[in-house]
């Protein structure tokens, strides 16, 4: 006589719901192919080897197999009640026997061997439970909390989002979310409102429809998420006061800068102070401005597990705290442009509501910085000196701040008539801009200015006595000079030909510079042109020439 004992280890499945379960075996030869009684039972958890006399003590008669049928079959035993009752209790293992019933066990006819290979194999139907993330719950854009006084919400509060999750891979996107929405104090009118298709680790949303939140009005809310076959305990429960109404418009006045009316002017070179009030309405607690217009509150999908995030009206730029529920606030501000310029002005609730503009125009004179060059026309690889003096008018100038073509900010020290140097080489060949600003020591920041120059794609030429000016220099037998620059680029200028008028190329060589000087003396008056190219060490000619025009006087002044 023999009997089979099979221990299967459950622990992969703590934590799951257990549905069912089977084992298999595989007869391999029977005695008598028209005689089959096997019998499957529980018994004790075994950790060693038993023998006939360290035999398990049984628990129960699971399952029996009494058709003959096939043979030899493969035969399946349900298990399920006594894996859902081993789950269900927590024990890790579970023993099963195998064996002839009592009555036919010493009859060699019912006996059978089992296939060597296969051995005993048993399955597990399970599911692994959703859970709801506690920590992960979001309304609105804004964390779930439990503390009072309870957060007040906008426009966003119809978006309520849960992070849940589930270990079976199948399950990984197709989680359902349900989230229960009640007025506090009135359980009774619990709503449930459901989402299909969530994603497990993901923000999931439910919108609630219109009209399912009722402005002024406090909510309690709790989710849990299913995943078909199982559904998670419910989460712990979140509040929050549904606002929807706006704030009203601020009223915005000044001290010094008078609004406009098409001749008042504000001063220059001083900031404008400007006060912004509530005036009273105890729901707004601050205000939000801009010179260039005011944009719209976003909040974004942004989170880390794709959750809305709407930041802190605060954070915004240019933002400022009443100083009271309804009271008001003083900002200094230089205007960001001259003339005609509207300051906007909006106040918002704690709820992030804002209210509609208020639009403050004043009328402000020119304020920018000069910038001049110093040493002459910019020339393509050399070194450019840029001068910077304030406007006329603008006082007490400590610093220039400015930008290089789209390099960092830098800041440059004013001496003591408000002026300042900037030195560059000039390396692009497209040429370059700056833009500069002023700052005063009363908190003047001038609006910025741009001073650009633009390469063009020849040799470079400069005259004092004959300028490209339009108007007559020099004159009939005045003699002048004429210095040829690289075109932007010509690293490998060697020589230039050039020729006045209609007369033939003539070849001048460069120096370490990359320049040739020239003297030339005219003998008739009136229009001139200069051709001049730039040459490579080769003896080639650079692509464009610098067809220079100037105009001869008549007699030398």
């Amino acid at each position: 006589m023999s009997r089979v004992y099979a221990t299967f280890d459950l622990s992969a499945f703590e934590g799951k719901k257990v549905y069912g379960g089977s084992v298999f075996i595989q007869e391999q030869s029977a005695a008598d192919c028209t005689k089959r009684a096997i019998e499957i039972w529980r018994t004790k958890p075994v950790g060693t080897t038993p023998t006939w006399n360290t035999a398990p003590a049984p628990l129960s008669k699971i399952d029996e197999v009494l058709t003959t049928g096939f043979c030899p079959a493969s035969i399946t035993f349900d298990v399920g009640t006594a894996l859902r009752d081993a789950a269900a209790n927590r024990q890790r293992r579970v023993t099963f026997e195998i064996r002839v019933p009592a009555q036919h066990e010493a009859d060699p006819s019912y006996g059978r061997r089992l296939n060597w290979y296969r051995n005993v194999q048993a399955t597990v139907q399970y599911n692994s439970l959703p859970t709801v993330d506690n920590a992960r719950l979001y309304n609105g854009g804004f964390p779930c909390t439990q503390l009072k006084p309870y957060p007040r919400i906008g426009g966003t509060a119809h978006v309520i989002q849960v992070v849940g999750n589930d270990a079976d891979d199948s399950d990984q996107r197709a989680l359902r979310t349900e989230v229960a929405l009640w007025p506090t104090g009135d359980s009774a009118a619990r709503t449930v409102f459901t989402s299909e298709h969530g994603s497990a680790g993901r923000a999931n949303t439910i919108r609630l429809p219109e009209g399912a939140l009722v402005d002024g009005q406090t909510y309690a809310w709790q989710a849990r998420v299913g995943d078909g076959a199982d559904l998670s305990a419910w989460s712990k429960k979140c509040y929050f006061r549904y606002d929807a109404t706006k704030p009203p418009a601020p009223t915005v006045t000044s001290s010094n800068y008078p609004r406009s009316d098409g001749t008042a002017h504000a001063p220059k070179g001083v900031p404008g102070i400007f006060t912004f009030s509530g005036n009273g309405k105890k729901d707004i607690v601050g205000f939000e401005y801009s010179w260039s217009g005011l944009g719209v509150p976003v909040c974004e999908y942004s989170g880390d597990a794709g959750q809305l995030v709407c930041p802190d009206p605060f954070s915004w730029p240019n933002t400022v705290r009443a100083d009271a529920p309804g009271g008001t606030a003083t900002v200094s501000l230089s205007p960001t442009g001259s003339g005609p310029q509207r300051l906007t002005v909006r106040a918002f609730d704690l709820a992030g509501n804002v209210s509609a503009q208020h639009v403050y125009e004043v009328l402000v004179p020119s304020s920018e910085p000069e910038v001049t060059v110093e040493n002459g026309p910019p020339v393509w690889g050399q070194e450019i000196l840029l001068r910077f003096r304030p406007r006329d008018g603008v006082t007490g100038v400590t610093e220039y701040e400015f930008v290089l073509d789209s390099g960092e900010a830098e800041t440059r020290p004013a001496e003591e008539d408000g002026t300042a140097y900037f030195r560059f080489t000039a390396t692009n060949v497209d040429g370059h801009q700056v833009k500069v600003r002023s700052r005063s020591g009363n908190g003047f920041v001038s609006p910025w200015t741009t001073w650009s120059h633009v390469f063009l794609p020849w040799p470079g030429v400069r005259s004092e006595v004959y300028p490209s000016t339009g108007e007559p220099s020099g004159g009939v037998g005045v003699p002048g000079s004429f210095t040829f620059s690289r075109p932007p680029g010509g690293t490998d200028v060697t020589a230039y030909r050039y020729a006045f008028d209609d007369a033939e190329l003539t070849e001048v060589a460069a120096d370490a510079n990359g320049e040739a000087t020239v003297t030339w003396t005219p003998s008739t008056s009136g229009w001139c042109t200069l051709t001049v190219y730039a040459v490579r060490a080769d003896g080639s000619q650079y692509d464009y020439a610098n067809w220079y025009s100037f105009q001869v006087a008549e007699s030398a002044p």
